[in-house]
């Protein structure tokens, strides 16, 4: 066997800088890879663990020094995006990275280059760019523009002929997950029908539907047929929903993908496949970056050192980032100092230190069990992964009167409707001594959105007197009309599919009560009495209206301008029907 070399002096001095606790489980965990005559240094286990972010401590963050040709480099800069800045990275060796410009490249866009191979451990010392004439460059660009997209349109043609050529299949199935993925997709959409007009691939991007393939039900049937396998479903079962997980390796890492698939009427086939890449979910920091209260507030309860209890709840519709959130909230908790365990129906995201419990239908015990069972294994935090019946949300106050801190999710419009939700699953008997635990446990209710934002490369810069005229709309948003906003542009660019969007951002809205008794007391009187949109009048009481991050980002220039004033408009009506 290789002897392994011993840790450099450098590597030394940056883990004498690590957290004492967090440095001697990483110093055990690299004992068992050297066991196995792997080598990881104690930043890479650190950040396997979610110890060490590499966004929170980029100046220790430890480079690869690695070669990537043309191709290697379209994996982290993708060609959507070089097309959009006119340029083509060429190579990168020894840490200099050649770029093939029509004009120069602008220092804002140069920067985003390095960060996009930064984030992926590429080491930048240096940045060439080499002048070339326009026609060769677009050739070039044509040339390294080949993506799953287009291979698939050969693979379909070549499966009409051949349907049940296996290889073309497992390919077929390969480039529909990679081309998903180059394409930010969160959800893939296979429909099987004996009517060809009816065999779509779709692709939910940014929270809408794109209908991305249309191909013969010969070629559907055998594709669906190996995902069933593949996710260890059965295959000639086309009666009964099925639910199961298949794992594909993209990018040098590995992306779990949760595939369901159901019966559909008349005599087909449907499968959806949620794509789930922990390299996407946020860090706390980014989560609340523009949130300082409620970031302050979070960190309080998070790094307590008190046996309190507490729940901490985040609400919102499908789709809107609640187990994103959730994950965040959770990677802020110290693991190494405090028993983490989370329930979930399904486990999404494998989380380092913390011992996770899957409930599925084919499980006997609820999540109610789970977490009563929970009580005899010591927990300092339970993650329930969503609280969707009385006796989950039962099981989940009891655990908080007993000086746990519990964190979940539930399905709520807004921050006080979250308390409401709440109520309405208690049973009758339980009522009363539920909300008078819920009134003194509940640390915050977050209730949240995903907005669809700008594309950063052909978004329109203007006034926002040149949209809206009206100054007392203007003041009713609380914007200057000389303020500078932003506008999709209708015809978008090749960055964003020409769709004038690119990415979401979060709407959030927060309350978090005063820790004081009295004012404790008065909101469960309030929540007894269902009166619940006066909680936030309470003295004390941190509230931040959705309508404030609205406008957050409308200033910030994420959020278009028309987009935003009817969602300002939307909250204005709704804070008026709840009398708030």
């Amino acid at each position: 066997m290789n002897e392994i070399a011993p840790p450099s002096e450098e590597a030394a001095n940056r883990a004498a800088e690590v957290n004492p606790r967090h440095l001697s489980l990483a110093l055990a965990e690299q004992a068992v890879h050297r066991s196995r005559g792997r080598y990881m240094s104690v930043e890479d286990v650190l950040r396997r663990n979610g110890l060490s972010s590499e966004r929170r401590k980029t100046n220790t963050q430890q480079r690869e020094r690695k070669n990537l040709s043309m191709q290697g480099l379209r994996l982290y800069v993708p060609s959507a995006l070089q097309s959009a800045l006119g340029i083509a990275l060429m190579e990168l060796r020894d840490g200099k990275l050649r770029i093939a410009v029509g004009e120069r490249l602008a220092d804002d866009d140069l920067q985003r280059i390095r960060e996009s191979l930064e984030r992926a451990h590429q080491e930048i010392n240096e940045i060439e760019m080499e002048p070339i004439d326009r026609i060769e460059l677009s050739r070039i660009m044509r040339e390294q523009s080949e993506m799953a997209g287009e291979r698939l349109l050969r693979l379909f043609a070549s499966l009409t002929r051949e349907p049940d050529n296996a290889s073309l299949i497992e390919q077929a199935v390969h480039d529909i997950l990679a081309e998903a993925l180059q394409s930010r997709t969160s959800d893939i959409h296979l429909t099987y029908q004996e009517d060809d007009v009816r065999c779509w691939i779709r692709y939910r991007v940014d929270g809408d539907i794109m209908y991305k393939h249309l191909i013969p039900s010969r070629v559907m049937a055998p594709i669906l047929t190996r995902l069933k396998t593949d996710a260890k479903m059965d295959a000639a079962d086309r009666q009964h929903p099925q639910d199961g997980r298949l794992a594909f390796e993209w990018q040098g890492r590995m992306i779990d993908v949760r595939v369901a698939c159901l019966p559909v009427a008349p005599g087909g086939e449907k499968i959806t496949m949620r794509l789930l890449d922990r390299d996407n979910l946020r860090s706390f920091e980014e989560l609340f970056q523009y949130a300082p209260e409620v970031s302050g507030r979070l960190r309080r309860t998070l790094h307590g050192h008190t046996k309190d209890g507490g729940l901490i709840v985040v609400s919102g519709p499908t789709g809107s980032g609640k187990s994103t959130t959730l994950y965040g909230i959770i990677q802020e908790i110290d693991r190494s100092a405090r028993a983490v365990y989370s329930v979930e129906a399904p486990v999404e995201y494998d989380m380092p230190l913390v011992d996770q419990t899957s409930v599925t239908d084919n499980t006997a015990n609820t999540i109610a069990d789970i977490i009563r069972a929970l009580m005899r294994h010591d927990p300092d935090v339970i993650i329930i992964g969503e609280m969707r019946d009385a006796d989950t949300v039962e099981a989940a106050l009891r655990a908080t009167e007993s000086g746990h801190l519990v964190i979940t999710t539930v399905h709520a419009v807004d921050a006080m409707h979250t308390l409401d939700r709440i109520d309405g699953f208690l049973s009758s008997a339980y009522r009363t001594s539920g909300l008078y635990i819920l009134g003194h446990a509940l640390v915050g209710s977050l209730s949240q959105r995903l907005v669809k934002t700008v594309c950063p490369v052909c978004h329109i810069v203007l006034p926002v007197s040149d949209v809206i005229d009206d100054a007392d709309l203007l003041a009713e948003y609380e914007l200057d009309a000389d303020q500078m906003v932003a506008q999709a542009n209708p015809k978008g660019c090749d960055l964003c599919n020409n769709r004038g969007f690119l990415g979401r951002a979060l709407a959030l809205e927060a309350l978090f009560p005063p820790d004081d008794q009295a004012s404790r007391r008065a909101i469960t009187e309030m929540m007894v009495s269902n009166v619940t949109s006066n909680i936030a009048d309470i003295p004390g009481t941190i509230f931040m209206p959705r309508r404030d991050s609205i406008r957050s980002l409308i200033k910030r220039g994420a959020l278009d301008i028309n987009m935003g004033a009817a969602l300002l408009l939307e909250e204005a009506a709704n804070r008026a029907a709840r009398g708030r």
